[in-house]
């Protein structure tokens, strides 16, 4: 691996790398240029090792602990915002996205990580560090007016100029890791006397994973690193040794925005690793913006596939014909399908996904079907409903004309299950 390459992870607080830690180590081990960036010295936090830290110096106590993380992981550079713990989200949000514009034009990354839109857990610092740091990644790539100087842009010669990063990722955890520790998914953060729960992302929004279980000793050892933070009590100490030997292998990441698309996934649909189709690749303009029809539509097809999720997800459930709820469950991974290929094609359009709710009246009406020829009609209708849509957004949408075939495709196999089915219902 070229290291030409340079990775920028922007994170708000000391061991918030530690998610990523298998991935960075892994790049670094192969001559990627890593470059930490942390928004705040973490010094609002609890401190959990009395002989570690007090009141007064824990600042300096987590600065050496992230250095310590920093050498652990292969770190090539660490960097520092200086902003406040707990205040990241009153921070002059024009002011703080300049700060973090200059840093991407200083460091130059090809790609850059941070925290999740839903901030993993709804943590003040993460979801504003998510938000300025989207603006950045746009911002860093415009070109200033004539006369127009960016605030707090370094004088450093060359730092002012755009650069265009060509992905931005977020990390994630998967919903099946949740599914998998129930009490891991019930477990809460405690944050200035609220109690914040952790937020799983579908599978199928997932597009890269990373399998690293090379790099695991490494993010063990950057963990070890951060003594004043080993909560005996956290979700992670409470997680079975498997399911967290398995997520320390196994980082997921989704694509927030891309200049450079990923290319198309393998079988599973998911990537493999962050920089793939980079290498020679011109990280220039982002893909041509949709025109709001089309936007619209691409929202309006995820919302009615995230219905026919749920519903089919229930019909499974409380089904007492196992025929049916065999069928439903089939039904329900085409859906996750579709879901991943219309969430995916939004994010590539700037896009956000997670603000793409189920429609609850349709979501009702689905949930309202008195009985299985009931539940049929509504299924059959609206995957006749779904294809003739999706056909005349691929005669119109012609950039996306793959992604609407696809699902042309994908929805026309669905109709066929649901006949197929509807012609032995008798014997049932």
């Amino acid at each position: 691996m070229s290291d030409t390459f340079t990775i920028l992870a922007i994170f708000a607080h000391p061991d918030d790398e530690i998610g990523v830690g298998s991935t960075l180590a892994y790049y670094s081990a192969a001559g990627v240029r890593t470059v930490l960036a942390c928004a705040s010295r973490g010094e609002a936090a609890t401190i959990y090792c009395d002989e570690c830290a007090t009141r007064e110096n824990l600042a300096e106590v987590r600065t050496h602990e992230l250095e310590c993380a920093c050498q652990q992981l292969g770190i090539t550079e660490l960097r520092w915002l200086d902003w406040p713990d707990g205040g990241i989200q009153n921070l002059p949000r024009a002011a703080a996205v300049a700060q973090v514009v200059a840093l991407i034009r200083d460091v130059r990354p090809d790609v850059i990580i941070t925290h999740p839109e839903n901030g993993l857990y709804p943590h003040p610092d993460h979801l504003a560090v998510w938000e300025i740091t989207r603006a950045a990644f746009d911002a860093a790539a415009a070109l200033p007016e004539d006369g127009e100087e960016t605030p707090g842009l370094s004088e450093k010669a060359g730092v002012s100029a755009a650069w265009a990063a060509a992905r931005l990722f977020t990390r994630a955890l998967p919903q099946s890791f949740f599914d998998a520790a129930p009490e891991f998914a019930q477990y809460r953060v405690q944050l200035n006397g609220q109690q914040l729960p952790f937020i799983g992302t579908p599978d199928a929004e997932i597009d890269v994973i990373m399998r690293v279980a090379a790099g695991t000793p490494k993010r063990q050892a950057a963990w070890d690193c951060h003594r004043s933070q080993h909560n005996p009590d956290s979700a992670f100490a409470r997680m079975p040794d498997g399911l967290r030997i398995e997520m320390a292998e196994n980082e997921h990441f989704v694509l927030a925005a891309a200049r450079v698309p990923l290319p198309d996934p393998a079988p599973d649909r998911v990537g493999s690793d962050l920089l793939t189709g980079l290498a020679g690749a011109d990280a220039g303009p982002e893909e041509p913006a949709a025109d709001p029809a089309a936007l619209a539509a691409l929202r309006t097809a995820l919302s009615a596939q995230r219905v026919y999720l749920k519903v089919c997800e229930e019909y499974a459930r409380h089904s007492s014909k196992p025929p049916f709820a065999a069928l439903a469950r089939d039904l329900a991974q085409t859906h996750q399908e579709a879901i991943y290929l219309l969430a995916g094609a939004l994010r590539r359009a700037g896009q956000v996904t997670g603000e793409v709710e189920a429609d609850a009246r349709t979501a009702a009406e689905g949930l309202r079907q008195p009985d299985l020829p009931a539940r049929i009609r509504f299924l059959s209708t609206g995957a006749e409903w779904a294809i003739a849509a999706y056909q005349a957004q691929a005669a119109v949408d012609t950039g996306r004309r793959a992604v609407w075939e696809e699902l042309v495709t994908l929805t026309g196999a669905q109709l066929e299950a649901i006949r197929a089915f509807t012609g032995g219902t008798e014997t049932l």
